[in-house]
């Protein structure tokens, strides 16, 4: 992958996990020293915000933004590309920590699961199986979009509980899309919040561990509150030169929590 590009994921993928795994939209406790053990949204819109950003970490990425990328490559996929083969640093044993954590958000976004619901609208029970990205995707979704723009997910849906054996009259087919809200997004985005902002927390800090040393190698500083980077030859672009320089401010002074979730939330679906 081109300097450019690396540069361009590392920084979007930065910012995209500030911007939902934070003190506002989640309750992290005050002591900043504290690790963090379990976590919980601000409040039911903090929540469906919190899931509809999400979708951003492990939805594709658009190809004129990152040339290189291949089909179905989202941004978790690209950093561990980037974890393999750095550029912006070349010392792969920078990036370890971002293989790691970049290695068990995949495995565990690719795990399937069994899960038993009662669907109210319909009155059937109903036994599914599908990846936890899968259900992430119908999550995300719901929360973005109103009944009018539901189409897609609809689809989805209705073939998932076709898989399982459910049949639905096609007349009641848009009353399953409350399915997602009482028994995806409370029940399995509830009981995972916690995994997922410590998956996403992981991948954060493998960037800034990667990051921060090229920042400390490459500021120069000439007075006590003025600076500028070395930047790399390669970098000709204003565009590229602004992201590189946007990508080692973050190392400066970054912070999200440590989280270790406890071992009860870790296994269930």
């Amino acid at each position: 992958m081109k300097i450019e590009q690396e540069i361009r994921a590392l920084n979007s993928s930065a910012e995209i996990i500030e911007s939902f795994v934070n003190y506002a939209v989640c309750c992290f406790p005050e002591d900043r020293n504290e690790t963090v053990k379990t976590v919980w949204p601000k409040n039911h819109i903090e929540k469906k915000y919190f899931f509809i950003l999400l979708l951003d970490v492990i939805a594709g990425v658009n190809i004129e933004m990152i040339p290189d990328k291949e089909d179905e490559d989202n941004l978790i996929t690209i950093l561990h590309k980037v974890a393999i083969s750095p550029e912006l640093g070349k010392a792969a044993s920078s990036t370890q920590n971002l293989k790691i954590a970049t290695e068990k958000f995949l495995t565990w976004l690719e795990t399937e699961f069994e899960y038993d619901l009662y669907s109210e609208n319909i009155g059937k029970e109903v036994k599914i199986r599908l990846k936890r990205k899968d259900a992430l995707y119908l999550i995300g979704n719901r929360c973005k979009h109103s009944l009018l723009r539901s189409n897609s997910i609809l689809r989805k849906l209705v073939k998932i509980y076709k898989n399982s054996g459910v049949e639905i009259n096609p007349g009641t087919e848009s009353l399953i899309l409350n399915d997602i809200d009482n028994w995806f997004l409370d029940d399995f985005g509830g009981y995972h919040f916690t995994k997922i902002c410590e998956l996403c927390a992981n991948v954060h800090h493998g960037i800034i561990d990667y990051v921060k040393p090229i920042m400390e190698q490459r500021v120069i500083q000439s007075a006590d509150i003025y600076y500028s980077y070395n930047v790399p030859s390669s970098l000709t672009k204003d565009e590229s030169i602004f992201e590189f320089y946007e990508l080692l401010n973050r190392a400066r002074s970054p912070f999200i929590p440590r989280i270790e979730p406890w071992e009860h939330l870790e296994g269930k679906y």
